[in-house]
């Protein structure tokens, strides 16, 4: 009788498990779409670049570019120089640091805020006042003091800094496009010279970026 009990019990206790272990029914399977994994690089890059803007009032271009470290791609820091191309009576020279950080990237089209902070030296026309003193013979004035406007070339040095918006195009691999709106910022500490509106404007650049690591 107990031996009875006992294996009653025992299949009392085997038929939850059994029930458990089976599947309750038609189950769905899980499925995931591929996985893409890219590499955030970082690298040297280069962009020679070409600026459109104004000096001393008139519409002139500038040729130059920019170089250095491109880190995760999201954050550059290098070096500039820009040199007046079509100055003919004007030059004007500038370089220094370059700093920009990228804002948004799709991947082939990015936006970033970029800066250069510097100096440089220019060279324009101007025109002064010179007073010539009277010239007297004998007592008498031959010819009157007077006044006259002489044409001469002013050398300045600036400090300079120059904020940009900068739209990017991913053409391949380690290779975009970059078009840029800003405006150059101008000053200097003597006193007599042209003047940091004159070299002041707004600046519009393309620039083509070789490198960087993506």
């Amino acid at each position: 009788m107990r031996r009875r009990i006992a294996l009653v019990a025992l299949g009392a206790c085997l038929v939850p498990l059994s029930a458990a272990a089976q599947p309750a029914g038609p189950t769905t399977p899980r499925t995931q779409g591929p996985m893409i994994i890219e590499p955030i690089r970082s690298g040297w890059l280069v962009a020679p670049d070409v600026k459109v803007t104004e000096v001393d009032r008139k519409t002139s271009e500038l040729v130059g570019g920019y170089a250095g470290w491109l880190s995760d791609e999201r954050f550059f820091i290098g070096g500039a120089g820009y040199w007046l191309a079509n100055g003919n009576d004007r030059e004007m020279a500038y370089g220094g640091v370059v700093a920009q950080w990228l804002v948004w990237n799709s991947g082939r089209f990015g936006v970033s805020a970029k800066g250069l902070v510097g100096g440089g030296q220019a060279s324009l026309t101007d025109t002064i006042s010179v007073r010539v003193p009277e010239v007297r013979t004998n007592g008498r004035v031959i010819t009157p003091a007077s006044t006259v406007s002489q044409l001469v070339r002013v050398h300045e040095g600036f400090a300079l800094a120059e904020p940009e918006a900068q739209l990017s195009f991913r053409l391949k691999k380690q290779l975009h496009v970059a078009v840029g709106a800003g405006y150059r910022f101008t000053g200097s500490d003597r006193r007599g010279g042209f003047g940091g509106n004159r070299l002041d404007g707004a600046t519009g650049s393309v620039s083509l970026q070789i490198g960087g690591g993506s």
